[in-house]
């Protein structure tokens, strides 16, 4: 299984060099890193075929630019399927509800260490899998239901 594609929003330079860096000692592969939401954007409409796209987005709720994390991963989700983990220095409960409403995988709060990253990564991911999953069942249920529908 080739490693999991990374994309990471983080308007503090050395903060995502570091996280890169560690990160990509576990069989991670960081495609991007972005200090403005709009870069990213632009390269996430860039991308060609979907298995190019990543499949975890680190998302920093602070971003340098005009556009918030949260406004990014609004959007960004409205078309990607990837598991989402925002990554925040704040600790405003009215920040957090903002965030809630985009259903993240996973919170970081910063100062975290690479053990931290590594657990929310990986359970991001599972959930996003899972929420697959259960989509994928869904739509079968679905079709059966109307496939039993058409037959009475």
């Amino acid at each position: 299984m080739p490693p999991l594609k990374i994309v990471i929003f983080e308007d503090e330079f050395l903060l995502a060099n570091d996280l890169k860096r560690q990160i990509e000692q576990f069989d991670y592969t960081v495609v991007g890193i972005f200090r403005k939401a709009e870069q990213g954007l632009k390269f996430f409409d860039d991308i060609q075929k979907p298995e190019d796209l990543p499949e975890i987005v680190l998302m920093d709720i602070s971003l340098a630019g005009t556009m918030s994390g949260i406004e990014a991963a609004r959007l960004l989700i409205l078309k990607y399927n990837f598991a989402l983990v925002f990554l925040t220095g704040m600790s405003q409960i009215d920040i957090f509800e903002e965030a809630f409403k985009t259903k993240p995988h996973a919170f970081l709060i910063k100062p975290f260490d690479v053990q931290q990253a590594l657990v929310s990564i990986r359970l991001a991911v599972y959930q996003r899998d899972l929420e697959t999953r259960l989509l994928k069942c869904q739509e079968e249920l679905e079709e059966k239901i109307a496939m039993l529908a058409r037959e009475r």
